[in-house]
């Protein structure tokens, strides 16, 4: 069964619940703290970044496969 077609159970809502209050909170306190926001707006750049240039070279590896014939 996957996530989307299997129903959570009541204990497994709370626990989500739970959870998404506790990031909730942990949101409004970084964008109280300009500090905080800029180090974490600058390492999301990062790894945007980083994420790009593995993009980039997969495309490039799925590129040489199609011209190889394969």
């Amino acid at each position: 069964m996957t996530n989307k077609t299997r129903k959570m159970t009541q204990e497994e809502m709370r626990w989500r619940a739970e959870d998404d209050a506790r990031i909730m909170a942990q949101y409004q306190e970084i964008m109280n703290d300009k500090a905080r926001m800029s180090r974490a707006t600058k390492e999301a750049n990062r790894q945007a970044r980083d994420l790009q240039k593995r993009a980039n070279v997969m495309k490039q590896v799925s590129n040489r496969g199609r011209k190889n014939g394969k």
